[in-house]
């Protein structure tokens, strides 16, 4: 995680591995509790996200016809 504090004095915590996944707090230790309740979160909803989209068929969409050449 990254952290930053801004100019108020409130801490940002930053997850990299994860995208759009931040927290803050006003203290230090704030911020990363919040930081783990927020990438619990941010996992959890990727899984429903998964869960919603259609698998796709194995099908390729090409199909193959064999006939035999008479010469």
């Amino acid at each position: 995680m990254d952290y930053f504090q801004d100019e108020d004095g409130i801490f940002t915590a930053k997850v990299p591995a994860i995208r759009g996944c931040i927290a803050w707090g006003k203290t230090l230790e704030e911020a990363y509790r919040n930081a783990i309740i927020a990438i619990e979160s941010c996992l959890e909803a990727r899984d429903l996200v998964a869960a919603k989209k259609p698998r796709k068929p194995r099908y390729s969409g090409v199909n193959v016809y064999r006939r035999q050449v008479h010469a």
